[in-house]
């Protein structure tokens, strides 16, 4: 637990870094300034340029070890055999006689080019030979004639020499600083730190209740940001511990092994314990079906502990893991059934996770250890030599990027050198020397880096000149000032107010008036600096708005969006079959991707606003710790599927077939949230929302229909959760296909699935953070408009169909959807013999799943799913794999029962509405088939079956015409009434009573068909029209008044079969199973209709009865009675159009079919008599029927 004494600790060790850090870099100046004021003559001679040995010392000492000072020392030849050949060969051909203003600033640009193209070339190494560069060329133009071309840039390479080895000598007194003593001292730090935070996670997670857990998490952030500060010192000191690596071994056998990567990745599992941890909803914690106890967890980290201090840093060898640490773990054998019990397991798969990670890394150390033995001289020869780096470099090849990052260096550089020279010809090199110091190879925030800089530089000026005022006889006492200004700037390059380019400056300022004699007063010197310092900061900044003028907060916006596509190609590589690898490569480049949008954004927050709209960091930083911890959830899914794909090795059955109901899941989950970061990603490259509705124009239209809701994601949460139930209860399945006596292997599965199942929960969770997230950032952008999010999805997808729509590419797009462009008419696909329309094109498609029309994938809603024809039609659609069906039914006349083997599927759902109101889904297809199709329910409500009819068609229009889906209408045959013309085409108007008891339904059709052309001539919505006649099949409604299911009913109750005179009526049956095929035709062809759908098979009614009495039961008798109103006495489809347009006709006889559908009766009738004797009722098709209960009472 973090203490008062922590703090002080922390404190104490910072004032020491300090303290040190002061005192070398103190003693090297020293060592300068005595060389050059007492050292031999011929020594001072040599050392032209003092100030520059100053600034050579600044660049390495501060912060040096031995192998970072050996580096530095190495930089320095590099830098000094870049800079020197080229300008002792550019001096002798130019002559300093013949230079001129402009001949040095071009002079210095095209050398400084050159030393800034090589990629590799380390940073110092150019910042040293930018201001060798700078030196010589400008002091050579100072002193013209005078200056000596061979001894000129010699005495530039003898002043850089002496800063390099001042640094040597430095480092070495009183001992030198160990760059692995230090990785060594944080690592032992960074173990009782791990150690630490897992006893407070565990005692977290143990805790009785939540006020207790949460003080526990408050202390762990504590210790992690101790961590990370530990982990950042270690990787500092990674490329000096190379270098030291020469020396250490003159004095040990073995080298030296970094202890840092034994504890490398183990941040990773902290984090998801701390977030398994805020996601309990109670304490104390309950696990399911196991038997966890505080003492087995608190033995696991005594464990970790003795993992962690007891071996020796230095040690190579592994201690074993005790099998009874761990046993606790192996009481896990069930999945949780539901998500909220999920926390807890994914606590201790990260547990789990921890303590293999410490025994890997342990391995992982041995064996690097054998690497640097056995591979040492390997490593030596690819390093050797100084010329091999300079050819490396030169070889690479150039690209833009770098080649533009030396073109700025080279103007910036130039630019700074020829206005300071115009200002004063003998200051004019302390206007390039800031530049070329300050060189940086990637992108910074120019404003702020340059407003510390000239903050830095006068700081340390006028601390000089006050210096210089009281000690202006002492050069001793001048030296030994410098020491508390030393510490103050190391504590100022700590700081993120000025930072390392501020603290260095300061000193810069403060060393070059107090360790330097004979130049005038102070103060003039001061002045004269300052202005350079600005001139030289002040070209960079010009050059840098010339050549970038993009801000960092536009750029932040497009990494932002990159960033929403690469995570969704992370959540895309989420697979169990395929494995880990293309996982962890999309993982990397996430990685890189959100490193460089939290660059962009420490940029923005620092640039000025000018007349811009402010940059709002709150909102990036919220988006910005989304992706960190998504990309946490990422990598923790990754081990889950690693660990589950070793495991299945050891399974004899496939791993695949075993998993394959999981990748199911799995598939609907990157379905949903892909689709959503892919809108996310499209709405934030938008720059006005009031440019986007002009662009669109789109009026308001109440058929569209509103979202309920801004948030478009909760529109999908419905859902999420049921994609999570099916997880786990898949889940569960697949671990009951483990052997019971493997108890170990099941535990493994238990913990790794439920893991991966709290990831994805998590994942979920985050992106519903990102979509608040967006919102608040397209608000901020646009703050006098309404931000509907869906909606502006919509104008984007509109705008891209439009686009498409006017390209060249529009010829792909018309084989796909049979369009043509302009006047043109849509393929001809609207016509139907007599039937021909001139259509629109397309209304905009749905904005969520616009990828999907090139994809073979379809989310289909069928309303009216639960009734008769529905749920077959609904079997078959599910047949697909690919296709996600949504049920919308009322129960009216159709039953739960038609669909229960598809609840709970994840590609299935089933909602309870009536369309009479209106439906909001996002859907491709949308089969209507909801409306009362049978007298007994349309004649007991005929307002409410037209209304069906009528309003139901209309919002299922409206929906189609909002989400551009293809819309297929269930029409019937009784659109042509008491038929004149026998058999009935497709072009008959028909012949029906308008005011009897069932042009509720007739004429409800009728009208039905006729909004199904007008949305389709008005607004080009795809419609399909089919005219379906008598049909039959199981799931019939036994009561329903048909005549197939009352014959068949009357005859299994052996009572007589009820024919209605004169029984010369006629009918044509088609089971329904071949009536669900030529929908399905329809549906996917390309052609409108209308077209009949039925058998032309065609019985008279007591033709029907000698049937079903043969077939089922030969004892029941045959009764007329008398007729009803309005029956037709003939029915049979002309299915011409069908056979021709769709190839298609019925092939299941009415004897073939007659026998399923009895089979089907008489497992729901259950028994062959009715108790007692119901009153007759009115029936369709000339028939009488049984009353039952009445029915549910439907509201108007």
């Amino acid at each position: 637990m973090p203490t008062f004494l922590d703090h002080t600790n922390r404190a104490r060790a910072m004032w020491l870094t300090c303290l040190a850090s002061a005192f070398r870099t103190c003693l090297a100046c020293t060592i300068v300034a005595l060389t050059i004021l007492y050292g031999p003559q011929s020594l001072r001679r040599q050392v032209a340029f003092p100030a520059f040995s100053y600034v050579t010392v600044l660049l390495i000492a501060p912060d040096a070890t031995l192998g970072h000072t050996l580096c530095g020392f190495r930089l320095g030849l590099y830098a000094t055999a870049q800079t020197i050949g080229p300008a002792m060969l550019s001096l002798w051909l130019i002559g300093p006689a013949q230079l001129s203003t402009s001949t040095t600033a071009v002079a210095v640009g095209l050398a400084a080019f050159v030393v800034a193209l090589p990629e590799f070339t380390h940073l110092v190494t150019k910042r040293i030979a930018l201001g060798q560069i700078v030196i010589m060329y400008v002091i050579a133009y100072i002193n013209g004639g005078h200056t000596d071309v061979i001894m000129h840039p010699v005495h530039v390479a003898a002043s850089t020499g002496i800063g390099v080895l001042a640094c040597v000598l430095a480092l070495l007194i009183p001992f030198p600083r160990l760059a692995s003593r230090e990785v060594k001292q944080n690592s032992e730090l960074l173990a009782k730190n791990t150690s630490e935070r897992l006893k407070i996670f565990v005692n977290a997670f143990c805790a009785e209740d939540s006020t207790s857990a949460l003080a526990s998490i408050s202390q762990a952030n504590f210790l992690a940001s101790t961590a990370t500060k530990l982990f950042q010192t270690i990787k500092s000191h990674q490329e000096s511990m190379k270098w030291e690596r020469v020396p250490l071994k003159l004095f040990s056998r073995r080298g030296y092994v970094n202890p840092g990567d034994r504890l490398q990745g183990l941040e990773i599992p902290f984090r998801g314990m701390e977030m398994a941890l805020t996601c309990i909803p109670s304490f104390p914690v309950k696990v399911v079906n196991g038997e966890l106890s505080k003492d087995a967890l608190l033995r696991l980290v005594e464990h970790h502990m003795s993992l962690n201090l007891s071996t020796p840093f230095g040690s190579i060898t592994v201690p074993e893991s005790k099998a009874e640490n761990v046993s606790f773990l192996q009481t896990l054998q069930n999945i949780p059934q539901i998500h909220q019990d999920l926390p807890p397991i994914f606590f201790l798969f990260c547990i789990n996770l921890l303590q293999g990670k410490l025994l890997s890394r342990s391995k992982t150390v041995q064996e690097k250890f054998l690497v640097h033995q056995n591979g040492g001289a390997t490593n030596s020869s690819k390093q050797n030599g100084l010329y091999f780096k300079i050819w490396s470099n030169l070889s690479t090849k150039v690209s833009s990027k770098r080649l533009m990052s030396a073109f700025k260096c080279s103007l910036s550089l130039g630019l700074a050198v020829f206005f300071g020279l115009i200002y004063s010809k003998d200051d004019g090199y302390w206007a390039g020397l800031p530049v070329a110091i300050s060189f940086a190879s990637t992108r910074e925030a120019t404003f702020k880096v340059s407003n510390v800089k000239v903050q830095g530089t006068v700081l340390g000026t006028v601390y000089g000149v006050l210096g210089w005022f009281l000690f202006q006889r002492f050069l001793s006492m001048r030296l030994l000032s410098l020491i508390p200004w030393f510490i103050f700037t190391n504590f100022l390059q700590r700081s993120r107010m000025y930072g390392q380019a501020g603290g260095i400056s300061a000193v810069i300022g403060a060393v070059l008036v107090l360790g330097r004699t004979n130049f005038g007063p102070p103060s003039e010197f001061a002045i004269a600096r300052i202005t350079e310092t600005f001139i030289g900061l002040s070209s960079s900044i010009i050059v840098h708005l010339i050549l970038q003028p993009k801000r960092a907060s536009a750029l932040a916006k497009v990494q932002l969006s990159r960033t929403l596509g690469t995570l969704q190609e992370c959540i895309n590589s989420v697979s169990l079959q395929s494995g880990r690898a293309n996982l962890e490569d999309n993982q990397k480049r996430l990685k890189m991707h959100t490193e460089e949008l939290g660059q962009l954004i420490g940029e923005a927050e620092g640039e000025p606003n000018f007349w811009f709209l402010p940059f709002h960091s709150a909102c990036y930083g919220k988006l910005l710790r989304s992706f960190s911890r998504m990309m946490d959830l990422l990598v923790l899914s990754a081990h889950a599927v690693g660990i589950l794909e070793e495991n299945s090795q050891t399974l004899e059955a496939s791993w695949k077939e075993i998993v394959h109901t999981l990748e199911c899941d799995l598939e609907h989950f990157k379905k949903m949230v892909g689709s959503l970061m892919t809108c996310f990603e499209e709405i934030t490259l938008i720059k006005s929302i009031a440019v986007l509705d002009q662009k669109s124009n789109i009026s308001p239209d109440p058929e569209l229909g509103k979202s309920r809701t801004p948030n478009i994601f909760r529109a999908c949460s419905s859902e999420m959760d049921k994609i999570m139930s099916s997880y786990l209860q898949h889940s569960e399945e697949v671990v009951d296909k483990i052997d019971a006596k493997s108890e170990e292997l099941k535990s493994q599965m238990v913990l790794c699935l439920s893991g991966l199942g709290f990831c994805i929960s998590s994942l979920i969770r985050e992106t519903r953070e990102i979509e608040e997230g967006i919102k608040e950032l397209v608000q901020w952008e646009n703050p006098s408009s309404h931000i509907n999010l869906y909606e502006i999805s919509c104008q984007l997808q509109l705008q891209a169909l439009i686009f498409l729509y006017n390209s060249s590419d529009f010829l792909v797009y018309s084989e796909v959807f049979g369009l043509q462009r302009g006047s043109e008419k849509m393929a001809n696909n609207s016509t139907n013999g007599e039937h021909q329309t001139t259509t629109k094109p397309p209304p905009l498609p749905s904005p969520l799943r616009f990828s999907k029309f090139f994809q073979s994938n379809m989310r289909i809603l069928v309303t009216g799913g639960a009734g008769f024809i529905g749920s077959h039609l609904v079997d078959r659609l599910m047949e697909n794999e690919k296709n996600e069906v949504i049920v919308v039914d009322n129960y009216f006349t159709g039953s739960k029962d038609n669909l229960k083997k598809w609840i709970g599927h994840p590609r299935f759902e089933l909602i309870r509405h009536d369309v009479t109101e209106t439906l909001l889904v996002e859907v491709d297809q949308i089969y209507h088939l909801a409306c009362p199709a049978s007298p007994i329910f349309y004649k007991y409500n005929p307002v409410k079956t037209i209304k069906t009819n009528v309003i139901g068609t209309l919002n299922m229009l409206g929906l189609a015409k909002r989400v551009g889906a293809r819309i297929l209408l269930t029409s019937t045959s009784e659109v042509y009434g008491d038929p004149l013309v026998h058999p009935q085409p497709e072009s008959y108007w028909g012949n029906v009573n308008p005011i009897g008891v069932r042009s509720c339904y007739d004429e409800g059709k009728r009208v039905a068909e006729t909004l199904m052309f007008d949305y389709h001539r008005q607004h080009g919505i795809e419609i399909r029209i089919a005219r379906i006649f008598n049909t039959y099949g199981p799931r019939m409604n036994i009561d329903d008044g048909r005549v197939v299911s009352n014959f068949i009913a009357q005859a299994l109750r052996d009572e007589p079969l009820t024919v209605q005179n004169p029984g010369t009526q006629t009918r044509s049956f088609c089971y329904v199973s071949d009536l669900v095929d030529g929908l399905i035709r329809l549906m996917e062809g390309e052609h409108t209709g209308p077209i009949n759908l039925g058998n032309p098979g065609e019985f008279t009614m007591l033709e029907l009865a000698e049937t079903v009495k043969e077939l089922i039961n030969p004892e029941v008798e045959i009764k007329r009675v008398e007729n009803t109103p309005d029956d037709p006495r003939q029915r049979k489809p002309d299915i011409t159009k069908a056979k021709e347009l769709l190839g298609w006709e019925p092939k299941i006889k009415l004897r073939e079919g007659l026998p399923l559908m009895e089979e089907d009766f008489r497992l729901r009738l259950g028994s062959l008599k009715i108790a007692r004797e119901p009153p007759q009722l009115e029936y369709k098709d000339g028939y009488h029927g049984i009353q039952k209960s009445p029915i549910k009472q439907m509201k108007n």
